[in-house]
Formats: structure tokens, sequence, C-alpha cells
């Protein structure tokens, strides 16, 4: 199973869509908020079946703040972050993830890529926007899952600058 997980474009979804087609064939995707409305765009130019939560820049969005989905035998607790202080500490997170029991949890909110592997696995896919204070990148992720934790894959596509991913 192939999961796309993006975050935080800022009305940049038209290139994380033609980047994510390069990639071909996948799955699921799942948005983490800041511009929840580009998540839907990008459903409807991928057509595939989409997870999209609402983050700190989507007043007025219907989107829920956070999910708990289930795909296949895995668990996922998404989130924008902003609610849980990640630009901070990840600790709340991960322990909410404890607490529903998931086996990801995946967040935005900070621009900046995560993935660390744990009882709970966190992952953050980092920025479409290119507005990575640190790196001037522009960043999302690609989460093959098999039946095995130790088997799955996650990559990291970055391309510098947000004119092209």
């Amino acid at each position: 199973m192939k999961i796309v997980i993006v975050s935080d474009t800022h009305g940049n979804w038209p290139v994380a869509a033609e980047a994510i087609r390069a990639e071909g064939s996948i799955d699921y995707l799942i948005f983490l908020g800041d511009y929840a409305s580009d998540g839907r765009q990008l459903e409807k130019a991928l057509q595939v079946p989409s997870f999209i939560v609402r983050g700190n820049c989507d007043t007025f969005s219907d989107e829920l703040e956070e999910q708990l989905i289930e795909l296949g035998e895995w668990r996922f607790f998404i989130c924008h972050g902003h609610r849980y202080n990640v630009k901070q500490t990840l600790q709340p997170l991960y322990y909410r993830g404890l607490e529903l029991q998931a086996d990801f949890v995946l967040y935005g909110h900070t621009h900046q890529a995560v993935y660390e592997e744990g009882e709970v696995t966190l992952i953050n896919p980092g920025a479409v926007s290119g507005l990575n204070l640190r790196m001037d990148n522009a960043s999302w992720g690609l989460l093959t899952l098999s039946e095995k934790k130790s088997e799955n894959i996650f990559r990291k596509y970055e391309k510098k600058t947000c004119q092209n991913l």
C-alpha cells in the first residue's frame, strides 16, 4: 500500500500534484493541514481516497482537526500538530498516539521533515510550500506499507526552493 503524505502546501498544491503523479500509482493521500482546500484539490487531481485535517491556517475549513484512521492492519493518528505544540516538543503527540494505540502519528506544522521510529512512528513530511526557514526546500513523503513494520519504507521527496518539487 502506497500512501502520499502532504502538509503545509499554502496554495502550492499544483506543484505537489505534478510531483506525486510522476511517482506513479498511489493508494491514498493523507493531507495534514494548512490550506485544507489544497488537500481537496489534490484529492481531485490524483483521484485517490483521501484523509484531510485542518491546520492553524484553516480557520474557515469544515475538515476535522484530527482523525484516527485504519488502513489495512495499520492505525494512523493524523493531525496538523499545532494543538500539541510540536514546534517545542513531540512528547504530547507521541503519548496521544500511544493512548490511541496508533502505529503511526502523522503531523505537519513545523515545515521540517521528521521520521522517528518507536513504539509509535512519528512522521512529518515537511512543507510543500517551500516555506522551510532552515533549508529553503519543498518536501512531501511516500509511505509504502508492508505486512511487517520492519519492511515499511518511508521516503522523503525534496527539492530546493518552492518553484518545483
